[in-house]
């Protein structure tokens, strides 16, 4: 465990981000393997078939990982308090309303995929395979949740090592088994989302055998099921509130599936490709903002608010220069990276998902500063802006696809590496960009605002 409310900010941020960023790392090697795997052995329809679905399977994913990190900051808040009594009271009711949650989403999901997909304009030529893979995803929730909130528990005390090596062992034997059922069993995209539903199921195990050995103070009985209305209201506010922030962006990313499934199976495959290279370069942006989720939580229930504020800024710092990096790393190998995704003969298509990566990653600056204050305000239980900030991202989409892409030249672009051939999916490609810059304006403000109204600090920091 590690108590964030002592020592110097800074590196007790990278260090405890490191763990977070490998953990990434290795969720994104698979992710890219997995992708790399169905590109070039199951062809570009598969490949456009569960890329055209990935802004569902975000969603899902948002929502029940967005609540239980939400539920997490209270469980963080009371570490830092020092409360483990009502820490283990919270822990326990963070277990029954996830689970509702998850189980409503499951049943919606199910029952429903079909005219889903529909909505989102799936091509009729990987309509079976794109329902298919949402529907095992969809059904593996239940064991995404649980390794969540045994991850998400433990770093809400300062225990970010524990779920890493865990997660890297779920990694190798997810890539391993993804091999054996594409490769080898011939079981198709199908096979790609069972072997990840495994993994998972792999995690949750070895992260709940841990608990019970090692932080049995974590482990609650039937008497820490206890639900008072004033506790309930605090949790759900957290939990709700993290979750509407990161589906609210989700909602807006399936509208705009919608209009990039509209150009067919070949922009579609080269979206998937650049996002999966965008995916990975997004990785330091989330350990540092998850990080600051913990930090801020713990330090204001220590009511230690000057570290907050040097938290912040040693966060900020360490995003400005990831964002450097992440420039030189596209404009240098983006062609290369996407080079592994797309079958090879597909130059348009790889010419296309660099064109994209290229803009998108000049406004990572920006991205920075939005993820990583967000995240920080988010610690500091301050919810309503983020959610309002997420409500701009989405109406922006919304326009995109109504809006900017028929402005553009509507769906008859081809890919291509010169922004005038590829008509309206130009304006997809700028879509993100442009809201993370007003978005991220709007963040920094209210959060200089926030930040100067923290009260003095009730002990010596």
């Amino acid at each position: 465990m590690k108590d964030l409310t002592k020592g110097s900010p800074i590196k007790l941020i990278i260090t405890f981000a490191l763990p977070l960023l490998l953990g990434n790392i290795f969720q994104q090697a698979y992710s890219l393997t997995d992708t790399i795997i169905i590109g070039q052995q199951l062809g570009t329809n598969s490949l456009a078939a569960v890329g055209s679905t990935q802004s569902v399977v975000q969603l899902l994913f948002n929502i029940t990982g967005g609540a239980v990190t939400g539920f997490a900051i209270i469980i963080a808040n009371n570490f830092g308090a020092g409360d483990e009594k009502e820490m283990r009271r919270t822990i326990a009711r963070t277990i029954i309303f996830s689970s509702i949650i998850t189980a409503i989403i499951i049943a919606v999901v199910m029952c429903f995929s079909t005219q889903l997909l529909k909505a989102l304009d799936t091509p009729d030529s990987i309509f079976g395979e794109a329902k298919l893979y949402l529907c095992i995803v969809a059904a593996g929730l239940v064991v995404t949740l649980i390794y969540n909130l045994e991850a998400g528990i433990l770093r809400a005390v300062g225990d970010s090592v524990i779920p890493l090596i865990i997660l890297i062992i779920s990694t190798v034997l997810n890539i391993g088994l993804d091999w054996l059922l594409v490769c080898v069993f011939h079981a198709g995209v199908a096979g790609a989302a069972l072997a990840t539903v495994a993994a998972q199921l792999i995690s949750a195990v070895v992260c709940f055998i841990y608990l019970i050995k090692r932080r049995p103070f974590l482990i609650v009985k039937p008497s820490d099921f206890k639900f008072t209305m004033q506790s309930s209201i605090k949790l759900l506010s957290s939990g709700f509130g993290m979750a509407l922030m990161y589906s609210i962006v989700d909602i807006g990313s399936i509208i705009l599936q919608n209009g990039i499934n509209g150009f067919g199976e070949d922009i579609i495959a080269a979206h998937v490709a650049a996002r999966k290279i965008f995916s990975v370069t997004l990785m330091p942006f989330s350990a540092v903002g998850a990080t600051l989720v913990t930090y801020c939580s713990q330090n204001a229930g220590a009511r230690k608010y000057s570290r907050v504020k040097k938290g912040i800024r040693d966060g900020m710092l360490i995003n400005i220069g990831w964002a450097t990096i992440a420039v030189a790393m596209v404009f240098l190998g983006g062609r290369f990276l996407v080079g592994l995704i797309v079958p090879k003969g597909n130059a348009a298509i790889v010419d296309t998902a660099v064109l994209y990566l290229k803009i998108a990653v000049l406004f990572y600056y920006c991205l920075g500063f939005l993820l990583g204050l967000r995240s920080a305000l988010q610690g500091l239980g301050k919810s309503l802006v983020p959610i309002i900030a997420s409500i701009i991202e989405m109406l922006w989409k919304v326009a995109t696809v109504v809006w900017i892409v028929p402005l553009l030249g509507g769906k008859n672009g081809v890919p291509s590496g010169n922004i005038k051939d590829v008509g309206g999916y130009f304006g997809i490609m700028i879509s993100e960009p442009v809201i993370w810059t007003v978005c991220a304006v709007v963040i920094v403000i209210i959060a200089v605002i926030t930040l100067k109204r923290l009260p003095d600090d009730a002990t010596d920091s």
